[in-house]
């Protein structure tokens, strides 16, 4: 399949309306013929997640079901041990022709130089950064070989971490993410005290006075 296409990766625990706003300003400003959304597994270079890798997926299936040139990809999240760019982008090759757009916040765009194959990944796609406030859009030295290009964002400092603070003080994050994925936080219980473990079972965890975390 020719044509541009746009990347976007990330943890989505949980995927709110920053992640739609930088996919569709993307999409419009250069001209591409859809967005990919993937959901990490095991990214080797962020922490453990919060929800299970079902309900990010859920979660990012109800965000994405109206919004046009979406499109969701798995690989990742099914793919065993730890989970590399460079991996993902060789099997996206095998089915894209077209010139790969990365979409990435300037607040990640230094972490690239740690990534596997890093230099390898820069050479197959265009690195596309959106502007987060509070992180100047810097080129590590590392990059200065790799296709960088910048377009207008959202300006939000909304993020995932926000939101699972918010949610865990009982706020409701009624515009800050889609509706139908915050009624699934609810109906499911997602964020409130909760952690995944290494089998990928959600744990709720109680804070009482004088008492540690008990699973």
């Amino acid at each position: 399949m020719s044509g541009h296409i746009g990347i976007l990766g990330g943890i989505f625990d949980p995927v709110h309306n920053g992640h739609l706003a930088i996919a569709s300003l993307a999409r419009e400003f250069f001209g591409l013929q859809k967005v990919l959304f993937i959901p990490s597994g095991s990214p080797p270079h962020k922490d453990s997640v919060t929800a299970s890798a079902e309900d990010r997926l859920a979660m990012l299936r109800l965000a994405l079901k109206n919004e046009p040139g979406a499109e969701i990809r798995e690989e990742e999240l099914h793919r065993s041990g730890y989970s590399y760019t460079i991996d993902t982008l060789h099997e996206l090759r095998k089915q894209y022709d077209g010139q790969f757009f990365f979409i990435i916040g300037s607040d990640n765009i230094t972490e690239i130089p740690g990534w596997h194959r890093y230099r390898s990944i820069i050479q197959m796609v265009e690195l596309c950064i959106a502007h987060r406030p509070g992180y100047a859009v810097k080129i590590p030295p590392e990059l200065k070989d790799a296709s960088v290009r910048t377009f207008p964002s959202p300006e939000w400092g909304i993020s995932s971490t926000m939101i699972r603070r918010y949610l865990k003080e009982g706020l409701s994050c009624r515009h800050l993410i889609p509706e139908q994925v915050r009624e699934y936080i609810l109906k499911k219980g997602l964020y409130r005290n909760t952690r995944v473990d290494s089998m990928g079972n959600r744990k709720v965890y109680s804070h009482e006075p004088g008492k540690g975390c008990r699973g």
